[in-house]
């Protein structure tokens, strides 16, 4: 077969996306004029649409070796370059474009978008500005303008007018999920993904199906970004994240790692894997591999406080947690990190937690952790409970019923066999995530849940047994306490500190509720851990003034606290009927 045939021959097999047989045909006419500009042009954006950018750049910079004046080899280099956050030099290769062909409207809105990839909006803007010059209808440059002005009303009209244009719709879909809209931001994931499977528009279906909690989905799209691109490091981690069985996400990870020895976030989700899987040691390393990647990610610093204090090492887990904070300081789990660490070492280095935690607190003295933590080791009361509680209880919403579960924590089963069945409406104040709530519902019942933590409520509404929630803290919520049967309180006032005012706002209701006790503290006392402990006496006496005369009481374990456990009382105070 003559040069000039083959050469047609492989044109055209590269139109028909026979990427690979095209490719067999560019070597062999290589293999004869090594240094033909347009060859290597081809065969770069071959390696290009396999996301083989690297050998691309390779192949087109051969290329401009033979042929300085070929202003599409620039562009195809230009794409590369930015495809692997090469910025510098890919706006260089676009200039060059223009400088060649100063029209070129495709150069003008790549630059607009390495400029806002770059944080440079008004740079990003002039340059979809002149694309837009030159051809007004362009619709990349219209989309993408509208996308830097976060304009959805536009990208939407866009969407409408040009369905198959798939950028549109991914950019809507980023701008949704922004928003926190998912379900919008979803729909438009998939329309992108399915116009246009390339590996990005893959990768945000696949993302967004995790978010809308559709794991099965999720993976369907991130295989077909690895079927697009078999080295693509995100798709494998995601997967990885995605499997349930450890020892294939492993292998995924480690396939990641193959691929890309330095990237971030498959040595951190691998790392996440092993010290979910207790082989601590090896999890350090990753850790430490991460840090030397990325020293200034916040989230690698309190994992790896996290395993150190589970190593008993807690002084550098301090050190961790304090560098994750000074990096996040409004993180609520950053500061709840500290104060629990704080805690802990409390117990055998009281000096040093107490001088630790009022530097902390001199350094932020706002913070609510670093407040409650300073107040517990001196042995103060506060008046900053509610909002302690409030923050508390946000960050710990996700996990709390598998802590409960792990501390044995069995008061709800105690209270509600206290109690017995109730008719009527019940209140349930601190409600949590229903732990309570489950135990007392029945059909002849209204249950009202009260909560300041919205996350808490949100895990309670999910599982419907409550006929209302309210938002709300209960010393306020009870200023106007619905008639009721009943109120509830379980594990509550560990977080109040003097009951006296809730007792008065509740009376005459009858009131069921539970509080740690320690008949060797005058009245209640702050403890380190942040919460309160009751004498008894005092409760009963507390009780007894604020009217209540018919008192009953049940001393039970509530839970177990570092492998001891802690005995408590459930009080049932009687109001003077049984509906107010």
């Amino acid at each position: 077969m003559s040069y000039d045939n083959m050469l047609q021959k492989a044109l055209k097999l590269h139109q028909q996306g026979n990427f690979d047989e095209a490719e067999k045909l560019y070597r062999q006419i290589l293999q004869t004029t090594p240094d033909h500009p347009q060859v290597l042009n081809l065969i770069g954006l071959i390696a290009q649409s396999k996301a083989l950018h690297e050998e691309a750049i390779t192949y087109f910079e051969k290329s401009i070796l033979k042929d300085f004046e070929n202003f599409e080899t620039f562009f195809n280099l230009g794409w590369s370059l930015t495809a692997l956050g090469k910025y510098n030099e890919a706006i260089e290769a676009f200039n060059k474009v223009l400088k060649l062909k100063p029209d070129t409207k495709e150069a003008y809105n790549s630059l607009g978008e390495i400029y806002a990839l770059t944080e440079h909006p008004q740079k990003a803007e002039e340059m979809f500005c002149h694309a837009l010059d030159f051809d007004p209808a362009y619709l990349d440059a219209k989309s993408n303008l509208a996308y830097l002005h976060d304009d959805i009303n536009e990208l939407e009209k866009l969407c409408r007018q040009h369905p198959e244009h798939s950028s549109t719709a991914y950019q809507l879909a980023l701008l949704f999920q922004k928003k926190g809209e998912l379900t919008k931001a979803l729909d438009y994931a998939v329309k992108a993904a399915q116009n246009t499977p390339i590996e990005s528009y893959q990768l945000l279906a696949g993302e967004l199906h995790l978010q809308n909690k559709h794991p099965e989905s999720a993976k369907v799209y991130f295989c077909e970004a690895l079927q697009i691109n078999p080295k693509s490091v995100s798709a494998l981690i995601n997967l990885a994240n995605s499997e349930p069985d450890a020892g294939a996400a492993e292998k995924m990870y480690k396939q990641a790692l193959d691929i890309a020895p330095h990237d971030f976030d498959a040595h951190l989700n691998y790392a996440v894997l092993l010290h979910n899987r207790n082989r601590l040691n090896e999890a350090l390393e990753e850790y430490r591999k991460a840090v030397v990647i990325n020293p200034d990610s916040s989230e690698v610093s309190h994992n790896l406080g996290i395993l150190q204090r589970q190593m008993g090492d807690f002084s550098q887990a301090l050190g961790l947690f304090f560098n994750s904070f000074s990096l996040k300081p409004d993180s609520s789990q950053y500061a709840l990190d500290i104060a629990e660490t704080l805690t802990i070492m409390h117990r055998t280095q009281p000096q040093q937690a107490a001088q630790t935690a009022k530097r902390w607190l001199e350094q932020y003295p706002d913070n609510i952790f670093a407040q409650r933590i300073n107040a517990s080791f001196s042995n103060q009361t506060t008046d900053t409970d509610s909002r302690y509680s409030q923050e508390l209880f946000d960050v710990f919403a996700s996990t709390y019923e598998q802590t409960m579960s792990d501390i044995k924590y069995h008061l709800p089963h105690e209270m509600s066999q206290l109690i017995g069945p109730i008719e009527g409406t019940i209140v349930d104040l601190g409600c949590g995530t229903g732990l309570l709530g489950e135990q007392i519902k029945t059909p002849h019942n209204y249950l009202i849940g009260v909560d300041i933590s919205a996350q808490m409520l949100c895990q309670a509404k999910a599982k419907n047994i409550y006929d209302k929630l309210e938002h709300a803290d209960i010393i306020e919520y009870c200023d106007h306490l619905p008639p009721a049967s009943f109120v509830t309180a379980a594990d509550v006032l560990g977080y109040i500190g003097n009951p006296e005012k809730l007792f008065r706002k509740i009376y005459p209701h009858s009131f069921a509720f539970s509080v740690a006790i320690d008949d060797k503290c005058r009245n209640h006392t702050l403890l380190p851990n942040g919460r309160y402990i009751y004498n008894k006496q005092y409760i009963h006496d507390t009780l007894s003034q604020c009217g209540y005369h018919n008192i009953s009481s049940k001393d039970c374990i509530l839970r177990t606290e570092n492998g001891e456990n802690v005995t408590g009382t459930i009080f049932l105070a009687k109001g003077k009927n049984n509906e107010s």
